[in-house]
């Protein structure tokens, strides 16, 4: 037995009204509001990108710090194995450098012997060089920035500090002058180390990134942390995009316990190394913007 919606009965005005589409006026009221706030919310696409960035930046390296700091406690000792940031001799093209690897924070410059044994007196027995360009079989630069095993790109640091003269890390040297100077650094970002160099300016520092290599990966750390540019030239899949450790390694306070000191976990960026608190600055800064 069919059913048969009668004319004049509510079902039947129902599906009347089902079958009319819009009118041509009824369109173009709904695509001139579907254009208003597209002009809207397009405008604040790249800034929402920016604070996007800033708080997992922000959030990548505070964690970093407390899996750094919990490893210490576990193990008695810092992780092995961090990216030296060189291939031994120089700062690879696919490193963010923006004026100089990390905006020129560093220098590729050599440990002296007791720099190196403050290193290995906290538990850094070796790192691992990266790739001196892209062409190594199987070459990411940031899921595998390495030219061979983890065997082969090791280098160690021996108890003696003799086997590493020539071999190049990443270096903080507030000493220096022109583009790496310490001036220079504080130009780009007035709050970097501020506490820490101001309290033994003789000090240097060395920085790692923290690769899939590291002996914290499986351990307090489920991956290695990735830094995340805001760049279509500087991604994940055409830069290097880690997190960074600082480590100081000479001064007054290495020298008097001969152990080398974590100081900070940071972002690696092109145009600077952007501590914890910059990027939360940075986050609110991009909030405060008129534009947003």
């Amino acid at each position: 037995m069919s059913w048969v919606a009668l004319p004049g009965s509510r079902s039947f005005r129902w599906r009347g009204m089902r079958q009319r589409g819009l009118t041509l006026l009824e369109l173009v009221v709904v695509l001139t509001v579907l254009a208003a706030v597209a002009g809207i919310l397009v405008p604040m696409l790249p800034n929402l990108l920016r604070k996007a960035h800033k708080s997992v930046d922000a959030t990548q390296s505070g964690e970093l710090a407390k899996a750094l700091q919990m490893y210490q406690a576990q193990f008695t000792s810092y992780p092995d194995n961090f990216d030296l940031l060189t291939d031994g001799t120089t700062f690879p093209a696919y490193l963010p450098a923006d004026g100089g690897a990390f905006g020129g924070f560093v220098e590729a410059a050599s440990l002296t012997a007791d720099e190196v044994k403050a290193l290995r007196r906290v538990g850094i027995q070796s790192v691992q060089k990266l790739a001196a360009d892209r062409t190594p079989n199987g070459f990411h630069p940031t899921r595998n920035p390495y030219a061979g095993s983890i065997t082969t790109d090791a280098v160690s640091l021996d108890s003696a500090g003799t086997t590493t003269p020539t071999v190049k890390f990443a270096v903080i040297d507030p000493k220096n002058t022109g583009a790496t100077s310490y001036a220079a650094i504080l130009a780009a970002n007035p709050s970097f180390l501020q506490t820490v160099i101001n309290a033994d300016p003789t000090a240097r520092y060395v920085v790692f990134g923290v690769g899939p290599r590291c002996s914290m990966v499986g351990q307090v750390i489920q991956d290695a942390p990735m830094s995340t540019p805001q760049k279509k030239t500087f991604t994940p899949d055409n830069m290097y995009a880690r997190v960074g450790v600082i480590f100081k390694v000479s001064g007054v306070e290495v020298e008097r316990s001969e152990r080398a000191r974590f100081v900070a976990a940071v972002a690696l960026e092109d145009d600077e190394l952007e501590t914890t608190e910059k990027d939360v600055t940075g986050f609110y800064e991009v909030s405060a913007d008129p534009r947003n």
